[in-house]
């Protein structure tokens, strides 16, 4: 179904969607004309990431994971699957407990602080941050500090909690919980600009978890699957990578076959022989600590149908380990 704003504001405006209860702020829409949507060529948005530059430095190899299930250790470090040898910066768990994390062209990490069992490592009021992890240096260090309505509280933990950089505008989009109540959707996706650290657009009013960019044949759109369901939702971006009124439902894990009523907690877009595919982590998640920490669960996949536009179910399976 698609959901369109029904007010229209001038540059620096905001539109409210009544259904979903979404404000878009920080984008042109006019009552005279539509945004510029671009020109993007479809597929994989993310494609230019490339490897840091200090890996070679680590002496683990060069195919390695990031690893961040912290698993007798805080924060992200590099795990050489075949060897098991892994490697870590001094500074990786300076945010204490970290969960998404994305990379850009030139290979930096940008990694988000998320509490997992305990506030100890992970204070409230240090949640709502991203940190970046110099390609170069590999050093980790602050890199912004996210604008929110209200600030993370003992209450509801939850800062920053999805991060993905799209390779065509160069920006970071990045969804975060903070602020928000048992009652009330005070979260925030925010879209930044690289190269200023400068947030140009947001969500109001959106408690989302994963998201994650792809190019359709209509249009650029960003995914983000919610954290007070297990719906997951697409946003129109135009030429800049701004959000626009066009605001769809995509699926809900509930309605899948022997589909389940978690949350997407993490969002892939790849091509794979000749066809473009989008998995779907899931995770329990109800703004408590414990569900930070359950075991791995099911990847849901999809494959694209470009002459709809749309993506359909093909089946579901057990998330393996790193």
């Amino acid at each position: 179904m698609l959901v369109r704003a029904d007010v229209c504001a001038g540059e620096g405006g905001f539109v409210m969607h009544k259904v979903l209860g979404i404000i878009i702020l920080g984008v042109l829409l006019s009552a005279c004309g539509e945004p510029d949507m671009g020109n993007f060529k479809p597929g994989v948005a993310n494609a230019c990431q490339a490897m840091p530059a200090f890996i070679s430095q680590t002496g683990i190899g060069q195919a390695v994971a990031i690893d961040t299930q912290q698993r007798g250790y805080t924060g992200l470090r590099l795990l050489n699957p075949q060897t098991r040898k892994t490697w870590q910066h001094p500074t990786w768990d300076d945010a204490g407990h970290v969960g998404a994390f994305t990379r850009d062209k030139d290979g930096n990490i940008y990694v988000a602080p998320t509490p997992e069992v305990s506030l100890a490592d992970n204070p409230p009021a240090l949640q709502n941050r991203i940190y970046k992890i110099d390609a170069k240096s590999g050093e980790m260090a602050l890199w912004l500090e996210l604008p929110a309505v209200a600030p993370p509280s003992p209450a509801n933990p939850f800062g920053t909690m999805g991060l993905f950089y799209d390779c065509d505008t160069h920006s970071l989009y990045a969804s975060s919980l903070a602020g928000s109540a048992p009652r009330q959707a005070h979260g925030r996706i925010y879209r930044i600009e690289v190269a200023s650290q400068q947030v140009q657009a947001q969500l109001e009013a959106t408690d989302a978890i994963g998201v994650a960019v792809f190019n359709g044949v209509q249009h650029k759109r960003l995914y983000f699957g919610s954290a007070r369901s297990s719906d997951v939702y697409s946003v129109a971006l135009d030429t800049k990578g701004d959000f626009t009124q066009d605001v769809r439902h995509e699926f809900a894990l509930a309605t899948l076959p022997d589909g389940n009523s978690t949350s997407v907690r993490k969002l892939e877009f790849a091509a794979k022989s000749g066809q473009y595919v989008m998995q779907a982590k899931e995770t329990e998640f109800g703004f408590r600590l414990l569900a930070e920490n359950n075991p791995r669960k099911r990847l849901y996949q999809f494959t694209y149908d470009a002459g709809q536009d749309r993506w359909v179910f093909v089946g579901a399976q057990q998330e393996a380990g790193v």
